[in-house]
């Protein structure tokens, strides 16, 4: 069972995830291969509705709106056009998620510290 929290996150997961409705492209190659919205974002990957059918396994790069561009592997499949990803990266990249997410949702660097890495 997962909790919010005050601070539009979701609670008892491996990564603390931040709501965040941004539009994100879905590229394969150098080429956009479908386009959605986001729900939410973490250091580790995130969520997102996707408006063509991506399939789970494969990898894409996501460029996040706000955030960056990431490489990422679909993970599941939720509620019809939804999806999880996994982000493809190492923990020096996770931590500048860390600072981009902190600073569009204005926390302090220990608050950012504290939340993005909350594990379960």
């Amino acid at each position: 069972m997962t909790n919010d929290n005050k601070q539009g996150g979701v609670v008892g997961r491996k990564s603390f995830r931040f709501d965040y409705a941004a539009p994100v492209d879905i590229l394969r190659g150098s080429e956009r291969y479908s386009f959605g919205v986001m729900l939410n974002v973490s250091r580790g990957g995130a969520a997102f509705r996707a408006f063509a059918p991506l399939q789970t396994g494969v990898a894409y790069e996501l460029h996040i709106r706000g955030v960056g561009t990431y490489p990422g592997t679909v993970v599941r499949r939720f509620s019809g056009d939804c999806y999880a990803a996994r982000f493809d990266v190492e923990e020096a990249v996770k931590r500048r998620i860390d600072k981009t997410l902190a600073a569009l949702f204005g926390l302090q660097k220990q608050d950012a510290d504290a939340k993005t890495r909350f594990s379960a």
